[in-house]
C-alpha cells in the first residue's frame, strides 16, 4: 500500500511538473506571438502596416516610450487574450489563401479590417488604449493647452479613445464612406483645371500665379494646402465669418459660387512648389527662365525673433498632436500644414485667433491662444521656419 501511495505521489508530482512545463511553454509561445517582430514576419503586415506604424507617435516620440502591436491589438487579461488569439487564426487563413498578398488587395480590404478593429475597441471602451493611458490619472494641468480642452469635453460627453483617434497609427482607408469620414468627401467636387486657371487670374495679383503668396507674409501661400481646408476658408470669407477687406469683393456668391470654390480648391491643392531653385544649367543659361523659376520657389525666411530649440520643445507639446511632428498638417482631418507657410502670416493669424477675430476649432480656443506669450509664439515660429530646409 505504501508503495502504491508513493507511486501515486510521484505520478502526481510528475503531472504537476509536466503541466507546469507545458503551461510555461504555452505562455512563452503566446507571448512570442505578441512581439512586433512576429507581427511583421509576413509581408502583408510588413509592406502595408509597418510603414504606417513607423510614422506614428506610437513608434517614435519625444519621450521614447513606444507601443508595440500587441499593446493596442491584444487584450491584457488572459481570457480575452486567448479569444483574440483564436480569432487571429482567421488572419492566418487569409494569408494562406492570398486575400491581401498585394498592396492593391490590401487597400480594397483596408476599410473592412479597420472597421473590425474600431468595433473591438469601441466594445471594450478602448481597453487596450486605457491599459497605458489611464484617464483617471490624467492631470489636465500638465497637458497641452488644446489637448486639455478636447479631453475634458470628451470625458463629459462619454466618448472613448477610438471615437477621436482613428488613424492615429495607421492611415485611414481611402474609400471610407462620406458619413464616416472626418472631413468632406472631395470625389464628387467639380474638377476643371482649365477654368481654375481663369479663376487664378483674379487671385494672382495678391497670391501669385501659382498660389505661392508673398515672401513678406502679406498674403499666404495657398499652393499645396488641403482642398477641404481651402474650401472651408473660402466659405468662411463668403459667410463673413472671416473678415478680410481685400477678399470681400471676390468672396461673394456671384463672384465665387460653390462650384468655383471646389474647382479652385482642388487646383491649388495639386500645385507643388519647390523650396529651392535647384541646379542651373551653365552651358544653356537662360536668365529669364531662371528668374521665372525663382518666382515659384517658396522659401520661408528664418524667423530670427525666437529660439529654435525652445520652439521645438513647445511645438512638440502644444501643436504636434494636430499639425504633425514637423508641421506637415493632417489631410485626414483637413488640418493645414504650418511648415512652408510664411511666419509673418502665421503670427497675424495667431493674433486674430487670440482676439476672436478669427475662430479656431472652438470659440474657447481664443483664450488658449491668448495664453501664449509673444516669446513662446516667436520660438514656435523660429522652429517652423527651419523645417523645410
Amino acid at each position: 500500500m505504501r508503495a502504491f501511495w508513493r507511486g501515486s505521489l510521484f505520478a502526481a508530482i510528475g503531472l504537476i511538473v509536466l503541466g507546469a512545463i507545458l503551461w510555461g511553454g504555452f505562455l512563452t509561445a503566446l507571448e512570442a506571438t505578441n512581439r512586433t517582430g512576429f507581427c511583421i514576419s509576413c509581408h502583408e503586415m510588413r509592406d502595408n502596416i509597418w510603414p504606417d506604424y513607423k510614422q506614428s507617435a506610437h513608434y517614435a516620440n519625444r519621450t521614447g516610450v513606444s507601443a508595440e502591436c500587441a499593446d493596442c491589438h491584444v487584450p491584457k487579461a488572459l481570457g480575452p487574450k486567448l479569444w483574440r488569439k483564436l480569432l487571429a487564426a482567421n488572419d492566418l487563413w487569409h494569408t494562406i489563401i492570398g486575400s491581401v498578398d498585394t498592396p492593391e488587395k490590401f487597400e480594397k480590404k483596408r476599410l473592412t479590417l479597420a472597421r473590425r478593429v474600431w468595433a473591438r475597441m469601441k466594445a471594450s471602451d478602448s481597453g487596450t488604449c486605457r491599459s497605458c493611458h489611464n484617464a483617471e490619472r490624467m492631470d489636465p494641468a500638465r497637458q497641452a493647452r488644446f489637448a486639455r480642452r478636447i479631453h475634458e469635453d470628451a470625458f463629459r460627453q462619454g466618448k472613448t479613445c477610438i471615437d477621436c483617434h482613428k488613424g492615429i497609427t495607421h492611415r485611414l482607408p481611402k474609400d471610407m464612406p462620406k458619413e464616416e469620414r472626418l472631413v468632406e468627401d472631395t470625389s464628387k467636387w467639380k474638377d476643371d483645371p482649365d477654368y481654375a486657371e481663369e479663376i487664378m487670374m483674379t487671385c494672382a495679383p495678391c497670391h501669385g500665379p501659382k498660389g505661392q503668396g508673398k515672401p513678406d507674409g502679406t498674403y499666404p501661400r495657398l499652393a499645396g494646402l488641403d482642398p477641404v481646408y481651402l474650401a472651408r476658408q473660402l466659405r468662411a470669407f463668403k459667410a463673413r465669418k472671416r473678415i478680410n477687406i481685400p477678399m470681400q469683393p471676390y468672396a461673394t456668391e456671384r463672384e465665387l459660387p460653390e462650384e468655383d470654390v471646389q474647382i479652385i480648391s482642388l487646383y491649388l491643392s495639386r500645385i507643388k512648389l519647390p523650396n529651392r531653385l535647384g541646379k542651373i544649367d551653365k552651358k544653356n543659361f537662360d536668365p529669364l527662365a531662371v528668374l521665372q523659376r525663382s518666382k515659384m520657389v517658396v522659401n520661408v525666411p528664418l524667423w530670427r525673433r525666437g529660439k529654435v530649440e525652445a520652439g521645438a520643445r513647445l511645438y512638440a507639446r502644444e501643436c504636434a498632436g494636430c499639425h504633425g511632428k514637423k508641421g506637415e498638417g493632417d489631410p485626414n482631418r483637413a488640418i493645414p500644414p504650418l511648415t512652408g507657410q510664411y511666419s509673418a502670416y502665421l503670427k497675424r493669424q495667431i493674433k486674430a485667433f487670440a482676439e476672436g477675430r478669427r475662430q479656431h476649432d472652438d470659440p474657447r480656443d481664443a483664450a488658449i491662444f491668448a495664453s501664449f506669450s509673444e516669446g513662446e509664439i516667436d520660438d514656435i515660429l523660429a522652429w517652423l521656419s527651419v523645417q523645410d530646409d
